[in-house]
């Protein structure tokens, strides 16, 4: 007779914690900012080469830098579009932006400037900063150049969402950099 409300209590204790409400699932995307045009005379085209990013960051999880050697990927705060694609989105559309006399063209372009982007940290850490850092070559018939980066923006808030408009700050500051060393780069060159 003991066996009966055991097996009753188990079972309902089992449905309870089957039929409530699994975590929610939420999707980030970087934000945009619009640049100030830039009045310039380039007309060398632009090849932008795709944006290579470090492989534990391309997953759909945004990243958390736990220790110097430990880092956990979300399983349910997961970027809206793979990382890689909206860097490359962005960067293109900055790039139209703020250098609207800069044409950018195809990969096989003859005496067309460079531009790659690798990125090797893109996250938080545990101290409360977002970390955005690589490299960038801007390479073209008579110029080659590869330039380290790294930005840390201080989270305002705590969680995912402060933690991606960290990011977006720090990926800002990188567009303006690389706008900036592009209109150098072309000046020097002509």
């Amino acid at each position: 007779m003991k066996l009966i409300p055991a097996i009753l209590s188990s079972t309902l204790l089992l449905l309870v914690g089957c039929s409530s409400p699994a975590s929610e699932v939420r999707y980030y995307q970087l934000v945009a900012q619009t640049p100030p045009a830039i009045d310039t005379r380039v007309q060398q085209p632009l090849v932008l080469a795709p944006i290579k990013v470090a492989s534990y960051l391309n997953g759909s999880g945004l990243v958390l830098q736990q220790s110097a050697v430990e880092f956990s990927i979300a399983r349910q705060h997961l970027w809206a579009d793979a990382l890689e694609q909206q860097l490359q989105r962005q960067l293109t559309e900055y790039l139209l932006l703020a250098l609207p006399k800069q044409p950018l063209a195809a990969f096989n372009a003859i005496g067309a400037r460079t531009l790659q982007l690798e990125i090797d940290r893109f996250y938080a850490s545990e101290s409360g900063q977002a970390i955005v850092s690589g490299r960038y070559n801007i390479s073209g018939a008579v110029l080659d150049s590869t330039v380290p980066f790294s930005y840390q923006v201080a989270l305002a808030n705590d969680g995912y969402p402060a933690m991606v408009q960290a990011l977006s700050l720090g990926w800002q500051q990188l567009l303006q950099e690389l706008v900036a060393a592009l209109a150098v780069t072309h000046s020097s060159v002509e």
